[in-house]
């Protein structure tokens, strides 16, 4: 199962059957009386677990083994009958209903316990660190950091103050600014006639090796899966990582940037300050976004864009130099 046991735990004897009830959704094909037993994404689920799938023009190779899939009836006709299907007429929703209901998260006494601190890390006495952390040799962790329970801190680490850090892990030599936030629920809801259904999170945060974050970041644990920032990720202050976000290998980026979900970063990309990226985007390796562009859609390897929406920066500033051409005021003074 994708979900990680340090944080998460999945309900036992949990039916199809049974949850098929408490979401109000009719079987077709598979085994009913099936114990569902994790829940993963759609391309890497198994037989026992389960997932959700709203894509209408899916194709029929999508899926080649079974699963359990909150879906509708078109895209459960197209899946086949080797899949066990609970058709709903909303999946997103149903399936924020069933996470609620299959998926417990550990609770947080707030108190010392069964972790394992290396004897060299220093713990300022007005930080607060959960029961089954672990803390590596020589790592700081200042006054008023929050550290729930399960999360994990390499060697040689920086926990600046009054950061907090949940559903996470942190490889050796990670340096994380005051007053982040790492680990939270991502920014995912429906909308019904009723309000709103919060979709629970149930990935974690995984941050490689000599990584830094800046102070006021906020960094979401991914929906299904992680969140992943690579080693050696330099992010600067009051930046945004959205669930399910992947940043390569040395990726640069500077302040206030804001990286919605499901975007994918390769490996030597520079990002400047103020730059927005829309969901389920991907930049090419070693691209430059220069400050103030809204990336729209996909940016090929090592290209360099600019503006809003972001096109090729050399396109771009031409543009601008020929806008600025059309406006600029005649030189001429008609004479009287």
């Amino acid at each position: 199962m994708s979900v990680d046991p340090r944080f998460y735990q999945i309900a036992k004897n949990v039916t199809v059957n049974k949850l098929a009830n408490h979401i109000d959704a009719k079987i077709t094909g598979g085994d009913a009386h099936r114990v569902i037993m994790g829940v993963a994404p759609f391309k890497t689920a198994g037989d026992t677990d389960l997932t959700f799938q709203v894509a209408q023009n899916l194709s029929t190779s999508a899926k080649s083994s079974g699963g359990i899939i909150i879906t509708t009836a078109d895209t459960a006709a197209i899946l086949g009958s080797a899949a066990t299907c609970l058709i709903v007429d909303r999946p997103r929703e149903a399936f924020a209903l069933a996470l609620a209901e299959l998926v417990i998260t550990h609770g947080d006494p707030g108190v010392l316990a069964n972790s394992v601190v290396d004897n060299t890390a220093i713990i300022h006495p007005h930080a607060s660190v959960a029961p089954d952390v672990e803390i590596g040799a020589h790592t700081i962790v200042e006054a008023g950091a929050v550290i729930h329970r399960g999360v994990s801190i390499g060697a040689n680490c920086h926990i600046a103050a009054n950061t907090v850090l949940s559903h996470c892990r942190l490889g050796d030599r990670v340096v994380v600014g005051a007053g982040t936030v790492i680990g939270e629920s991502g920014f995912g809801f429906e909308m019904n006639e009723d309000g709103v259904v919060h979709i629970p999170h149930v990935g974690i945060v995984r941050i490689g090796k000599g990584s830094g974050i800046g102070s006021n970041c906020a960094i979401d644990r991914g929906s299904l899966g992680d969140t992943v920032i690579e080693t050696s990720v330099m992010i600067d202050n009051l930046c945004h990582i959205a669930h399910n976000v992947h940043i390569g290998q040395r990726v640069i980026m500077t302040g206030q940037c804001g990286v919605s979900g499901s975007v994918t970063i390769g490996q030597n990309v520079q990002i400047g300050g103020q730059v927005g990226i829309a969901p389920h985007v991907t930049i090419g390796e070693g691209a430059v976004l220069t400050a103030r562009s809204g990336v729209t859609k996909d940016v090929p390897a090592h290209m360099q864009v600019a503006g809003f929406p972001a096109i090729e920066a050399g396109l771009f500033w031409r543009e601008r130099a020929a806008t600025r051409r059309l406006l600029k005021p005649s030189a001429r003074v008609q004479k009287t």
